[in-house]
């Protein structure tokens, strides 16, 4: 089965992104080429594209804010014994455990959007070879 790719993005320069077809979530790949003596090199990187990078990173400031403020309440409600919160106990344990999971969660997806696309690179490959020998 082919895999089918899109060239995203515009070409400005020396600078272009290939990205897969149908995947928002897949990784990007961020080039730029330059001419050398002999052929051309390129150099380049994978990423997130960059709604995907954004959108993660305001997830990640909601969720921990959420979770602040869930230490906050349940700090006070244990303080002052009003019992705003149902369990205050429980309440502040779990807000303070879900800080390092949100946090753990969010270098995860980091890890997850800069890995290598085997089959962007093997498009990039194919195309430059065809490009040479045509």
């Amino acid at each position: 089965m082919a895999s089918w790719f899109l060239l995203c993005g515009r070409i400005e320069g020396n600078t272009f992104r290939l990205k897969k077809c149908n995947a928002q979530r897949s990784p990007t790949f961020y080039g730029k080429w330059e001419a050398e003596y002999g052929g051309t090199r390129i150099e380049g990187y994978f990423d997130f594209a960059p709604v995907v990078r954004w959108s993660l990173r305001f997830t990640l400031i909601l969720v921990l804010g959420l979770a602040v403020w869930g230490i906050v309440l349940n700090t006070l409600d244990l303080k002052a014994g009003t019992h705003f919160t149902v369990d205050p106990d429980i309440g502040l344990w779990m807000s303070v455990a879900f800080v390092p999971f949100v946090l753990a969660l969010y270098f995860l997806a980091q890890l997850i959007g800069s890995r290598r696309d085997k089959g962007v690179l093997a498009l990039l490959e194919q195309t430059l070879a065809a490009s040479r020998i045509g």
